[in-house]
C-alpha cells in the first residue's frame, strides 16, 4: 500500500460544474489518458493497494461538499465506488493515513475519523443499510471496500485525532 504521486496518477478537468451537472475529471496514469471519466473536480489523493488503485475526489462545492471514493483495477475498470456527504454539509478531506495491510483513515465531515477497509474478495452488501449515515452507493449487492464511521450531529464537538 502506497500513496501515488501525481506523476503516476492524476486527473484533468473533463467538464465543469454547472447548474445541472457536477464536474467530471478524466484520469491519467503515467501522464497518459485512460479514457476513464469520473464525477469529481479535485483529486485529493490516490493510493495503490494490491492490484487496485483507490482515488479520492471532492466536488469543490463550498457549502455542500461530497467526497467520492473510487476503486479501479490496474486496467482502470471501476470495481467499486461510494460517496460521503449530505445536503448542506461541508467537509474538508484531511489526515489521510495508510494503515497496512488494508485500511485507510481520514477526516472529511461529521467530526470523526472515517475508515475505508479494502477487501481482498467481494463482500455481500445490503443496499441502503450496510453503509453508515452519510455514505451512499449505487444499488448493488456486493462491494469491494467497506466505509466505516459514525458522523456526529451538527454542532457536536469533534473527536480528537
Amino acid at each position: 500500500m502506497r500513496l501515488l504521486p501525481t506523476s503516476e496518477f492524476t486527473a484533468r478537468p473533463a467538464s465543469p460544474y454547472s447548474d445541472t451537472a457536477l464536474a467530471t475529471s478524466e484520469l491519467l496514469v503515467d501522464g497518459k489518458p485512460t479514457g476513464s471519466v469520473v464525477t469529481g473536480a479535485m483529486l485529493e489523493a490516490a493510493v495503490t493497494w494490491r492490484d487496485y488503485r483507490i482515488a479520492f475526489f471532492t466536488d469543490d462545492i463550498p457549502f455542500e461538499e461530497s467526497l467520492r471514493i473510487y476503486m479501479f483495477d490496474m486496467n482502470m475498470t471501476l470495481i467499486d465506488a461510494a460517496t460521503l456527504g449530505a445536503m448542506y454539509s461541508t467537509g474538508t478531506f484531511a489526515e489521510l493515513r495508510l494503515q497496512p495491510p488494508d485500511t485507510l483513515t481520514f477526516r472529511f465531515f461529521g467530526g470523526i475519523v472515517w475508515r475505508v477497509v479494502l477487501l481482498t474478495e467481494r463482500e455481500f452488501d445490503f443496499p441502503f443499510i450496510s453503509d453508515p449515515r452519510g455514505a451512499h452507493r449505487k444499488f448493488k449487492f456486493f462491494r469491494q471496500f467497506r466505509v466505516e464511521g459514525k458522523p456526529r450531529p451538527e454542532g457536536a464537538p469533534d473527536v480528537p485525532s
